[in-house]
């Protein structure tokens, strides 16, 4: 279903359109809100989910989409959040919960660091894997495998110069995607 459909229908059918929603994102959402809540309990995992196709509803008015596109990256962006103050919220009412899931996370960087970097990777992952092919491939051989843009042209049978102006867009396009999901981009 594309993205504004599925905005439409938040609108008009609530239930619906947040069972539309759950099917199409509810992995990756539930991704992210359990590498976040990583050593609470399933239901409070379950609780930040939820939470979150709330806060889609109730923020649906407020999604701009651009070329049609945006919704999925406004939905993991309220994923982190609501994950991120479930947590902080969880520390506080019980600050010495997850001692050995903390101790297994602490290795000079601040936990809610590490716990956050876990959760952006996992952003990425999701945006880098929806990409279209050739790009999704151009940019798996040139940043995780290190390939050069001449070896990637040969691989895919395609123009280094394509290759690079491929790159280029789609480095382009992920960053807005990224601040779009509340990810600082450096």
């Amino acid at each position: 279903m594309e993205e504004q459909e599925l905005l439409d229908c938040l609108s008009e059918d609530v239930s619906l359109g947040i069972e539309l929603a759950i099917r199409q994102y509810g992995k990756a959402v539930k991704t992210i809100c359990r590498s976040i809540l990583s050593g609470y309990s399933g239901e409070d995992i379950e609780e930040a989910i939820s939470d979150t196709f709330v806060g889609l509803w109730r923020s649906r008015e407020k999604i701009k989409l651009t070329d049609g596109q945006g919704l999925r990256e406004y939905l993991y962006g309220i994923a982190r959040r609501t994950a991120l103050n479930k947590r902080r919220t969880l520390a506080k009412e019980h600050p010495t919960q997850n001692i050995d899931t903390a101790e297994e996370l602490v290795s000079g960087e601040n936990v809610e660091e590490q716990i956050v970097s876990r959760s952006e990777y996992e952003i990425l992952y999701q945006l880098v894997n929806s990409m279209k092919s050739p790009d999704r491939e151009i940019f798996i051989y040139r940043y995780f495998y290190q390939h050069s843009i001449k070896e990637i042209a040969d691989k895919l049978a395609l123009k280094a110069k394509t290759v690079e102006n491929k790159l280029s867009r789609g480095k382009h396009r992920l960053r807005q995607q990224l601040l779009q999901c509340g990810v600082e981009v450096a």
